[in-house]
């Protein structure tokens, strides 16, 4: 299966909030049989940082978690699929933010993950989701609870 992986839905793995079992379940269970290949957009990287950084200044998660997580991450990291950063993939994010409202960042996402034609686009977004969707894209936001 080929699984992308929207950072909204990616952090909730690491940091305990609605839809926290929902995706570790899945992603777990989806490691565990193998054969699969995890996508996401370049962008993912540096949205992961930012949104680890808010949740400790915020005194959602303490030093010692962040740099556990950031561990977790940077291993995660390792084996995930990215699509080539291209002039390409750039104006398609353009059109993409342009025809469905979307913010910039989740633009990239969507116009990465149509790129990397996943099985299932997995995210937490609302707006995302409903872009995803117009675009033909099985989505799933792990707040809805289990996937089926």
């Amino acid at each position: 299966m080929r699984i992308f992986l929207d950072t909204s839905a990616w952090i909730k793995y690491f940091i305990a909030e609605e839809g926290t079992q929902a995706i570790q379940e899945f992603l777990i269970a989806q490691a565990q049989k193998g054969d699969n290949d995890f996508l996401a957009s370049a962008v993912t990287y540096a949205e992961m940082y930012a949104t680890l950084t808010r949740a400790h200044k915020a005194r959602r998660i303490t030093s010692l978690e962040q740099s556990a997580i950031t561990d977790m991450f940077e291993a995660q990291w390792a084996n995930i699929v990215l699509p080539e950063v291209n002039n390409k993939l750039i104006l398609q994010a353009g059109r993409l933010a342009q025809a469905y409202a979307l913010r910039g960042c989740d633009a990239f996402q969507l116009a990465s993950a149509l790129a990397l034609s996943p099985d299932i686009f997995i995210s937490c977004d609302a707006d995302l989701n409903r872009a995803a969707q117009q675009e033909n894209l099985n989505t799933w936001n792990p707040t809805a609870g289990k996937f089926i």
